[in-house]
């Protein structure tokens, strides 16, 4: 990751949140990890996605730079990240790294439980890129914005603060990165990539299953990860390229793309989706006062009055 992570030991001690300004100083104080691969994971409040837990594309960044300060991974690169558990904020957690020859493969674990696992390698060089990726529509209804949300939180001083929209063929975001995510060069930090790819993944798998959610798996490609990326950025995904992962319709695998404004391709990402009423029940609650009737209706119909 750019931003000032060096290989080793990576964190930022002595320094209170209000003085963590930037994606790059908020990552490195959230993740201590020695060169043996041992340390630990302590992620504030400003990296949360749903109230309490760590926003999912928030936490594969994490990762990313743990593979990074261990030194085994070239660019460009994938990650592939398996999201077992919802990963607690402000809670003392056990990291786990090592490189292997094929790839560095950090855990997350709590209580001698694993919470998360991934692997990071370095791309194949045969891989070709997506000839050309949807960029969006011209118009659509906006989702709504939480207040302290990584990607759309309006209130949360470190986020993205990203808009979010939607027509009949998918899911979109338009977007000059703020400040803190970029670095003294003004380039966007990678960080950007996971989670804005991820935001726009758990809406595309909401609105085609109608229910609320968590993600499950991210599998990430940073194609461009250190270009200077011209902006406005895009973040989008289809509808037709969500698709059911088992006869219940609980997992759904979304497909999505991030471009420059010259069209450059960033990074794409494969990111399943699980859904049903349990996860409905609270976070219906939480979107109906934020989206008007009519929207609404149309998102989770299911559940509109």
């Amino acid at each position: 990751m750019t931003g000032g992570m060096s290989r080793g030991e990576y964190s930022t001690r002595g320094r209170s949140d209000r003085a963590l300004d930037t994606i790059a100083e908020t990552l490195a104080a959230a993740a201590h990890l020695a060169p043996d691969g041992r340390g630990r994971l302590l992620a504030r409040h400003t990296l949360a996605g749903w109230p309490g837990i760590v926003h999912g594309g928030g936490l594969v960044a994490l990762l990313d730079g743990g593979a990074i300060a261990l030194g085994g991974v070239a660019l460009p690169r994938v990650v592939d990240a398996r999201l077992i558990a919802p990963v607690p904020i402000d809670t003392a957690l056990i990291l786990e790294g090592h490189a292997a020859d094929d790839a560095v493969r950090l855990s997350v674990l709590q209580d001698g439980r694993t919470l998360t696992s991934s692997a990071i390698s370095a791309l194949d060089p045969r891989a070709a890129s997506p000839a050309t990726a949807w960029r969006g529509g011209d118009d659509g209804s906006s989702l709504p914005m939480s207040e302290h949300c990584l990607a759309c939180g309006a209130l949360n001083p470190l986020g993205l603060q990203a808009r979010l929209r939607f027509d009949d063929a998918g899911v979109w975001a338009r977007l000059e990165p703020r400040a803190p995510w970029r670095d003294r060069e003004g380039r966007p930090h990678p960080a950007l990539a996971p989670v804005l790819l991820d935001e726009i993944a758990w809406w595309l798998g909401a609105l085609v299953a109608k229910e609320g959610g968590l993600t499950n798996r991210i599998r990430l490609t940073l194609w461009e990860p250190d270009a200077r990326w011209s902006a406005p950025l895009t973040a989008a995904g289809r509808f037709d390229a969500v698709t059911p992962m088992d006869k219940q319709r609980i997992f759904w695998r979304t497909e999505t793309a991030l471009t420059a404004a010259d069209g450059t391709l960033v990074a794409t990402a494969s990111v399943v989706f699980r859904g049903g009423v349990d996860y409905s029940a609270p976070q219906m609650a939480y979107f109906r006062p934020r989206t008007p009737p009519e929207v609404f209706s149309r998102m989770f119909p299911n559940y509109a009055r």
